[in-house]
């Protein structure tokens, strides 16, 4: 239920931050998320790269539709990418690395900060 719930939390602020703030926002979201929760750092990444790569996807389709690929005609002439559609999914696919790699940080800071306790494995 936590992994679902932070795929949900991620992509929703990932999708209206860089309305307002500049593209690498959405590292300091995970980062803060992946902070918060306490699980594997298998699961943090996929919910950062999940969540991050699903709003960029649906964030950048609005954007071209609304500008009518001007703009991703023109980028992919100078990168040489074979589709519009491709230039989306790579996009994505960075911005997902971006959003995993951030929770992850997350997830290693707070295990720095707040150490376990070894627990003994005899008894007496």
């Amino acid at each position: 239920m936590s992994f679902i719930f932070r795929i949900i939390i991620i992509g929703i602020i990932s999708f209206y931050m860089p309305h307002y703030l500049p593209w690498w926002s959405i590292t300091i979201i995970t980062f803060g998320i992946g902070f918060t929760f306490d699980e594997n750092y298998f699961s943090h990444f996929l919910s950062g790269f999940i969540g991050v790569g699903t709003a960029w996807l649906f964030l950048l389709l609005s954007i071209d539709s609304s500008a009518n690929s001007i703009i991703s005609n023109k980028i992919i002439d100078l990168l040489e990418i074979s589709s519009v559609n491709m230039l989306i999914i790579y996009t994505s696919i960075i911005g997902g690395f971006v959003g995993g790699i951030g929770s992850c940080l997350g997830k290693s800071l707070k295990d720095l900060l707040y150490k376990k306790k070894k627990k003994r494995d005899f008894k007496f």
